[in-house]
């Protein structure tokens, strides 16, 4: 493929989603999987570092081939785990089996000509001296908490204890953004407001920091200016018809995908915002086929008259 344009590093996982009334699977899935398609669907080569096995079906396979996969690292099995939905609208995760941690010695060296690095764990697999070398090159860096102690990790910790402070303190001096869930938020900083914990973010040392808050949108903010909300894309099907899986997964790849063509970071989540809304309006899993193209983003951007809410 040649030259990647952004590099998304985290295990991929062969993954069974647990809902309170079904269970679905084994699927494709993670952030790292989720992102690297749809950022792929909307035209940027990205390249992908994460452990693969043998044991992923065919069809899991395929869907990677609108990536460059040089960054996959054989393994005799892929990470597996059960994701469950609960029926208070929380989610967690459960593993069954774990691949090793991802190195920086992992990233192909044609990889690291590429200018963006998406940094997307589920569960602390990514060595956290690999945001900081990238950031040392002068990559743009952005760093997902979910898999750092927020909402997908196996072992949760806030920054109200002194492993959880020192790793949250040590990405946000390493990070050009910190992106995150609402949900990810209530374990990393449990008692601060969305526009409270960006604050701290940057403070630490990031340039900005993005929470995606599901059906209300998202949260952003840059060094020195004034967090701003961003509303999400009313759905255009029934409520009932949605499909949530890889919202936020979702709006952080259309955001990366987009920075170097918007004008700001809010015109980047805006973009994102739109990529979400057309993901959780089909049906399927983390397949291409479900992925909107760039057409069909801007088509839905065009509906939206005003785009930004303070």
């Amino acid at each position: 493929m040649g030259i990647v344009d952004i590099v998304v590093l985290g295990n991929i996982i062969n993954e069974t989603i647990i809902f309170p009334n079904k269970t679905i699977g084994p699927v494709l899935g993670s952030p790292c999987a989720y992102s690297s398609i749809i950022m792929a669907r909307l035209g940027r080569k990205i390249g992908i570092v994460s452990y693969i096995g043998n044991d992923l079906t065919k069809d899991m396979v395929e869907q990677f081939q609108i990536v460059d996969t040089e960054g996959f690292i054989p393994y005799k099995f892929t990470t597996q785990n059960n994701l469950i939905y609960h029926a208070d609208g929380n989610k967690s995760v459960e593993y069954a089996k774990v691949t090793p941690v991802i190195e920086f010695e992992d990233i192909p060296d044609n990889y690291l000509k590429a200018e963006t690095f998406y940094i997307c764990p589920m569960n602390c697999e990514v060595i956290i001296d690999i945001p900081k070398k990238l950031y040392e090159m002068g990559k743009k860096v952005i760093v997902d908490l979910g898999g750092f102690g927020g909402t997908t990790s196996y072992n949760h910790f806030s920054i109200y204890t002194r492993r959880g402070k020192a790793l949250i303190d040590h990405l946000c001096k390493y990070s050009t953004i910190i992106k995150l869930s609402e949900e990810d938020l209530k374990y990393i900083i449990p008692s601060m407001s969305a526009e409270e914990a960006t604050q701290y973010f940057i403070d630490k040392g990031a340039q900005a920091a993005v929470i995606s808050l599901g059906e209300k949108g998202a949260l952003c903010q840059t060094k020195g200016q004034l967090a701003k909300r961003i509303e999400a894309f009313p759905p255009e099907c029934e409520e009932d018809d949605l499909n949530l899986v890889g919202a936020g997964d979702a709006l952080a790849a259309g955001m990366i995908a987009s920075l170097d063509d918007m004008q700001n970071l809010e015109e980047a989540v805006v973009y994102g915002t739109a990529v979400a809304s057309l993901v959780i309006e089909k049906k399927g899993g983390c397949v291409v086929e479900r992925m909107p193209t760039s057409f069909e983003v801007k088509r839905r951007l065009s509906k939206r008259t005003s785009i930004l809410s303070s």
